[in-house]
């Protein structure tokens, strides 16, 4: 089914203030349907990776990066393997006044990181003294973001193709990542040629059938990482997601999470050898 075809309003409480906390345990998707709020949504992932999957698009959000997920904004949060952590600051509008309409997935300092994580789980309602700690934590938080939102980061994304063609392209790859794939293989198996499916796959999201399929692999690649009692090494676990080269894999996984897949281990899950 279409992500986009439903579409679900989260309501939020008349009297909320005008800025506040969640968090907890994600285990499965935020909601059945792309879901919009009437605020803004600043969140960070402690454990774990998380999808935000937009219209378009799906980006991977984990532990050392934070999302801006702007109010209105059809979106929802898939969690990739393991539950995932997550702590979110809900912001009024009137809050952090920029133009912005899509996610933003950026670098936050450790100045920014460190106000984050201070602001406690429920900010002052209305009427509250604004001068506490947590409003003046807010305060800075926001004017520092004002710069570290244009810092967005390197990692890439995850077009979702809007073509019914190009829907059964991605799901041949999520198939047949494991194994060692060809332009022929997609023609024999699609009945359709060379040349029609290069060109209707990038004319639709953007990059070529072999550039998904890079990011595919890697991304299966970083849920065995994260998978607990994992037994398998960084070398089988290359080899499991279609890589017959170590050096490849290093290099596209560094590209995409912008840290080797031990660092990324280490950080997010499990230790591999």
């Amino acid at each position: 089914m279409d992500i986009t075809s439903q579409l679900t309003d989260i309501p939020l409480e008349s009297n909320r203030p005008p800025a506040f906390v969640l968090e907890g345990t994600l285990r499965s998707h935020s909601t059945k349907n792309l879901a919009h709020h009437a605020c803004h949504q600043i969140m960070k992932i402690r454990t774990g990776i998380t999808l935000l999957v937009e219209k378009d698009r799906q980006q991977p959000l984990f532990s050392n990066m934070t999302a801006f997920i702007p109010a209105g904004l059809p979106h929802r949060s898939t969690p990739l393997g393991e539950a995932v952590y997550y702590k979110s600051i809900y912001l009024d509008e009137a809050m952090f006044r920029r133009n912005i309409s899509d996610i933003v997935i950026f670098d936050m300092s450790d100045l920014g990181a460190a106000l984050f994580d201070r602001i406690s789980s429920l900010m002052a309602p209305q009427g509250a003294d604004p001068e506490d700690l947590d409003g003046q934590c807010l305060k800075l938080l926001l004017k520092l973001m004002e710069t570290e939102i244009h810092h967005r980061s390197h990692l890439a994304r995850i077009p979702v193709p809007r073509n019914p063609a190009n829907l059964r392209i991605t799901a041949f790859i999520a198939s047949r990542f494991q194994s060692k794939l060809t332009l022929s293989d997609f023609t024999n198996a699609l009945h359709y040629s060379e040349r029609h499916l290069s060109r209707v796959f990038k004319e639709d999201i953007g990059i070529t059938i072999f550039e998904y399929l890079r990011l595919y692999r890697i991304f299966q690649a970083s849920l065995k990482l994260l998978r607990k009692g994992a037994s398998k090494t960084i070398t089988e676990i290359a080899l499991s997601c279609g890589y017959d080269s170590l050096s490849s894999f290093y290099k596209d996984f560094k590209e995409i999470f912008v840290m080797t897949p031990r660092a990324f281990s280490q950080k997010n899950g499990e230790t591999h050898s």
